[in-house]
C-alpha cells in the first residue's frame, strides 16, 4: 500500500514538474515596462506627475502601515509648509494620546505626494478621489522581492486652515 501511494504521490510531482517545463510561449511581463495601479486608471496621473498640494497650512491624519515599530495614527499640523507637531491621535502599548510621535511621522502631504512619485520604487499603488488635492492612499513597494519593505501612508480628515 505505502508503494502505490508513494508512486501516486511521485506522479503527481513529474506531473507539475513537467507543467513547468513545458513549450509553453506565454512570458512574463518586463517589470521594466510595467506601471503602477491607481484607484482610477483612466485619465489618472503616472508615477512622477502627481501634482503638490498647494495648501502650507493644515492639519491632518497620517496612519502608516508597514513593519514598523510605531505606525500611528498621527494627527499632523502643517504650518508655511512645515510640519510644528505631530501626536498619536490615540493611545495604546504604552503610548498616550497626545503624546509626541517619532520624527519619520512628521511628514506633510507633499511628503506623501513624493512618495507617490517615487520612479525609483518596483511598485507604487495610489488612490487619489477626483477632485480632491491629496491622495488618499500611497502604498510603496521598494523592491518587489525583498520582504518587510513595504510602507502605505493613509491620509484623513484633512482640514485646510483659512487663510
Amino acid at each position: 500500500m505505502k508503494i502505490l501511494l508513494s508512486a501516486a504521490a511521485t506522479a503527481v510531482a513529474l506531473a507539475a514538474l513537467a507543467g513547468c517545463s513545458g513549450d509553453d510561449t506565454t512570458t512574463a511581463e518586463d517589470p521594466e515596462s510595467t506601471t503602477p495601479a491607481t484607484s482610477d486608471p483612466t485619465d489618472s496621473p503616472t508615477v512622477g506627475s502627481y501634482p503638490e498640494l498647494e495648501a502650507t497650512d493644515y492639519t491632518y491624519v497620517l496612519e502608516q502601515i508597514c513593519y514598523c515599530p510605531i505606525a500611528g495614527p498621527v494627527k499632523v499640523t502643517v504650518e508655511d509648509g512645515e510640519v510644528t507637531s505631530a501626536v498619536y491621535a490615540k493611545g495604546g502599548r504604552g503610548l498616550e494620546k497626545g503624546d509626541d510621535a517619532p520624527d519619520y511621522l512628521w511628514i506633510t502631504i507633499n511628503d506623501v505626494i513624493a512618495k507617490a512619485n517615487d520612479t525609483k520604487a518596483d511598485k507604487v499603488d495610489v488612490t487619489w478621489p477626483e477632485g480632491q488635492d491629496w491622495p488618499t492612499s500611497v502604498a510603496v513597494d521598494q523592491v518587489e522581492r525583498a520582504t518587510d519593505d513595504e510602507v502605505t501612508y493613509v491620509v484623513r480628515n484633512v482640514q485646510l486652515s483659512e487663510g
